[in-house]
C-alpha cells in the first residue's frame, strides 16, 4: 500500500510543473509590436473588464475641483502590459491614441511619453532599444521582464549598468517624468526639472504606477475644462501616494493626456481635440477568442 502511495505522489509531483507551465503558456503574449487578442465583449461591465487573465476597474474621483480618472489593473502575465508606436522606431510619425488602441485591441490605453519630441533619453519599446542617450537632468522609468517598475532619478549610467548586470531585462523604458513616488515615498521635485510645461502650473497630468506584482493603476488628472482645474506635479505626487502605490511616474501631460476604455474616451477628450502622438501604453487580455467562456 505504501509503495503504491509513493508512486502516486511521484506521478503528481511530475505532473504539477506541467500544469503550471500550461497555465503560463495560456497567458503569455509575444514581446513585440503585435496586437493582443480581441477582448471578450461579455467580460465588460459598465466600468470594468474581467476575464481569466485581466481585471480592470475604472473609477472617477472629484476632489478639490480636480477630476481624477483611474484605471485599476491586475494582469496574469507581464506581457499584457504593452506599448505601441505610431510608426517605425524613432520615426517622427504621430497618430491618434484611440486609433493605436483599437489596432492593438487595448482594453485600457493612455498616452505615453511622446518620445519623438526629443532626441535624447532612455527609450525602449517592447524589448527593442530605440535610444540610449541618457539625460542626467531627467528621471527614467524602466519596466522589466517581470512587469516591475524601476525608477532611475537623474538617470545615471552606473545605475543602469548595475541593473542590467543583475540579470534584469528592459522591456519598456520612458524618459519624461518626473518620478513622483519611489519605493512608497514621495520624491521631492527638483526646481531644475523641465518638461514642456511648468511643473508648478495646474494642468492635465498622466501618471503610471505599480502597486504590487502585476498590479498597477493609471491615473489621469483632467484640467483646462469646466470639470477640472488640473494639478501641479506635487499635487499628483500626493494623490498617487494616497493610493498606496510603490512607484509612480509622470508621462506626457497637457493636451497629450488621454485615457481610453473599451474603445471610448474615459475623459473629456473627444475626436476633434485628440492630439496625435508617437506612442501609447496599454493593457490587453491574454485569453484567445476560441477559449471564451
Amino acid at each position: 500500500m505504501l509503495k503504491k502511495l509513493t508512486i502516486v505522489l511521484m506521478l503528481v509531483a511530475l505532473l504539477l510543473p506541467c500544469v503550471c507551465t500550461a497555465d503560463e503558456t495560456v497567458y503569455h503574449l509575444p514581446v513585440d509590436f503585435s496586437a493582443g487578442p480581441q477582448p471578450n465583449p461579455a467580460a465588460y461591465g459598465t466600468e470594468s473588464y474581467e476575464d481569466e487573465s485581466l481585471s480592470v476597474r475604472m473609477e472617477t474621483r472629484d476632489i478639490d475641483r480636480v477630476r481624477y480618472n483611474l484605471a485599476w489593473i491586475k494582469i496574469k502575465s507581464p506581457t499584457q502590459l504593452r506599448t505601441a508606436i505610431a510608426g517605425k522606431p524613432n520615426e517622427v510619425v504621430a497618430d491618434r491614441p484611440s486609433r493605436m488602441a483599437r489596432r492593438q485591441n487595448a482594453v485600457v490605453a493612455i498616452n505615453g511619453d511622446f518620445y519623438t519630441q526629443r532626441r535624447d533619453g532612455l527609450i525602449y519599446r517592447q524589448g527593442t532599444p530605440f535610444r540610449y542617450e541618457l539625460n542626467e537632468e531627467k528621471d527614467a522609468l524602466v519596466i522589466d521582464e517581470n512587469g516591475d517598475f524601476h525608477i532611475f532619478v537623474a538617470t545615471q549610467a552606473e545605475e543602469l549598468l548595475a541593473f542590467l548586470k543583475s540579470g534584469r531585462q528592459i522591456i519598456n523604458a520612458f524618459t519624461f517624468g518626473p518620478a513622483i513616488v519611489k519605493d512608497g515615498e514621495i520624491l521631492p521635485l527638483p526646481e531644475t526639472y523641465v518638461t514642456r510645461f511648468d511643473n508648478t502650473v495646474r494642468a492635465p497630468r498622466m501618471a503610471v504606477a505599480q502597486i504590487g506584482p502585476l498590479e498597477y493603476v493609471f491615473v489621469e488628472a483632467q484640467g483646462r475644462n469646466d470639470e477640472s482645474i488640473g494639478v501641479t506635479s506635487d499635487d499628483m505626487a500626493i494623490f498617487m501616494h494616497s493610493l498606496g502605490v510603490q512607484q509612480a511616474y509622470l508621462m506626457d501631460g497637457g493636451n497629450s493626456c488621454v485615457m481610453l476604455f473599451n474603445g471610448r474616451y474615459y475623459d473629456s477628450n473627444y475626436k476633434e481635440s485628440e492630439r496625435e502622438q508617437s506612442d501609447i501604453i496599454y493593457v490587453v487580455s491574454a485569453v484567445p477568442e476560441d477559449t471564451w467562456q
